[in-house]
């Protein structure tokens, strides 16, 4: 991955670096450092919305310059929307990401740009007001019903452990669930990925590249035991197989699905008065990173929660 990102610098000849920036005078090496501090996958979007940049310039007769002039930004995401709305904005974050990481201006700081990428968003579908956060107020309330909603005491205890994780760790739904009963997808967490210690709890995650570190959630014990993830998952192996295979599993040790996942979160919802069509696989995940923002977390550290380092959030 990363000689394919040197190869693209260096074959167009367009990668500059600030004197006022910290990169060094060898910014390709630092940058090969820098791909290791953020998920693989990211690393992939942001290169591939490079590449994509560069043939659209060159294809126009656009000048090389650096910072990227806004025009070129908003032609770019122009004609990539033709395509694909939704990765018309991911390359553009990626783009973001990397100019930030040059010392370059974040073409996203531009009003106009800024704008038609939230048009983006509402017409992908990315930006969807119907789909809510879930935030601490409604994860108390979804763990009381819990009870009410699970047939049995250890799916119980699953689904109490499933929800206070994927939101204290701001776990993704491929992490924690897998897709279909039968298909395990490679970034899905097992038994041997957990370290469970008295006072905190450790994920190790499995979708880093090759010869990166792995990625590492680690949570400690909560002041409010009801929605403490580390009581949640030492209750959940109290009653779990040690049978090595995906964490999250059920009595006859087959993987929870999606589906799975859905029907628990939906019953619950429904029995708060709640609707469940406002709710959504990911709205654990937002939840985090919302009520983050809204405790007053630095803009960087909830970007970091939620390893997305291109992420914007504007929820009040």
């Amino acid at each position: 991955m990363w000689f394919t990102l040197k190869k693209v610098l260096k074959e167009g000849r367009e990668f500059s670096c600030s004197p006022k920036h910290s990169l060094g005078p060898w910014p390709l090496k630092t940058l090969s450092l820098l791909e290791c501090s953020v998920d693989g996958r990211l690393w992939q979007a942001c290169l591939e919305g490079l590449k994509k940049f560069l043939v659209f310039r060159r294809s126009m007769g656009m000048p090389a310059a650096w910072p990227i002039p806004n025009e070129q930004v908003r032609g770019f995401l122009t004609a990539e929307s033709l395509y694909s709305p939704s990765k018309a904005v991911v390359y553009v974050a990626g783009l973001a990401y990397l100019s930030k990481l040059t010392g370059n201006s974040d073409p996203l700081e531009d009003p106009i740009t800024r704008f038609m990428v939230i048009g983006l968003k509402r017409r992908a579908g990315i930006l969807r007001d119907k789909y809510l956060p879930v935030t601490i107020e409604v994860l108390r309330s979804l763990l009381g019903a819990l009870e009410s909603v699970c047939v049995t005491h250890y799916e119980w205890l699953l689904f109490h452990a499933l929800f206070t994780v994927a939101f204290f760790g701001a776990l993704r739904i491929g992490e924690m669930v897998a897709k279909h009963r039968d298909v395990l997808q490679p970034e899905l967490l097992y038994l041997s990925d957990l370290q469970l210690m008295e006072r905190r709890v450790a994920f190790h995650l499995r979708n880093s590249s090759v010869d990166q570190e792995r990625h590492v959630i680690s949570l400690g014990l909560s002041e409010e035991p009801w929605v403490c993830p580390v009581l949640a998952v030492q209750n959940y192996m109290s009653v779990r197989s040690q049978l090595e295979g995906p964490l999250f599993i059920h009595l006859d040790n087959t993987a929870v699905t999606r589906r799975d996942f859905l029907t628990v979160l939906r019953g619950a919802l429904q029995l708060l008065g709640l609707r469940p069509e406002q709710y959504g696989v990911h709205s654990f995940w937002l939840g985090t990173a919302v009520t983050a923002a809204r405790c007053g977390y630095p803009r960087e550290d909830v970007t970091r929660l939620a390893r997305w380092p291109c992420m914007v959030l504007n929820r009040p």
